[in-house]
């Protein structure tokens, strides 16, 4: 999806993305730091909202590290959440733009007709965005959204596919968005 080019450096609208992404992530800031060789403090005080505590450079980074182009998801990579339904519901309206959070389509992806996870994915023109999700933990249920609860999204059958191939896609994490809606939507036919 192509948006309006601005710069990582809105922070506002960048900020609230990462907070987002994040959360649905369930990822630790210092593990982030860690990972891009940042300083926790200036990660944690940008987020916070103190100005000046990243530099253009690095929010470029992060922004990259988070899967957004800009303050915006980004449908080049496969997101990866292991989250829950209350956080799906709080952040996804702002990480997708109108037209593609109203086309949202979310199956249950079940296997030997256990349910394992659940895909939210969308296609606009050349664009598609994939995002697989599954419980935070075994105390939460499937992050699977209600769309008569949201006002957006369309609730589709389960698909059904081998545990080992959900286990790769989630320790690899290098299939591209078309690759493995071509491997769901394929399968479900």
């Amino acid at each position: 999806m192509s948006y309006p080019k601005q710069s990582a450096n809105d922070d506002e609208h960048f900020r609230i993305a990462a907070k987002a992404i994040i959360a649905l992530r369930n990822e630790k800031l210092a593990v982030i730091a860690r990972n891009l060789q940042f300083d926790p403090g200036g990660l944690s005080g940008w987020l916070g909202g103190t100005p000046n505590r990243l530099s253009f450079e690095k929010k470029e980074i992060l922004s990259c590290y988070l899967g957004l182009e800009y303050a915006h998801i980004s449908t080049q990579v496969v997101h990866y959440w292991p989250t829950c339904t209350d956080d799906l519901i709080a952040f996804i309206p702002s990480l997708l733009n109108q037209k593609m959070l109203k086309s949202i389509s979310i199956n249950m992806i079940t296997s030997d007709t256990i349910p394992i996870g659940c895909v939210y994915h969308s296609k606009i023109g050349e664009s598609t965005f994939i995002a697989l999700c599954k419980a935070q933990n075994k105390a939460f249920p499937i992050p699977i959204i209600s769309p008569e609860e949201t006002g957006w999204g369309n609730l589709l059958p389960s698909i059904e596919i081998t545990r080992n191939t959900w286990n790769t896609w989630w320790s690899d994490q290098n299939k591209s968005p078309e690759e493995i809606a071509g491997y769901l939507f394929r399968s479900s036919e």
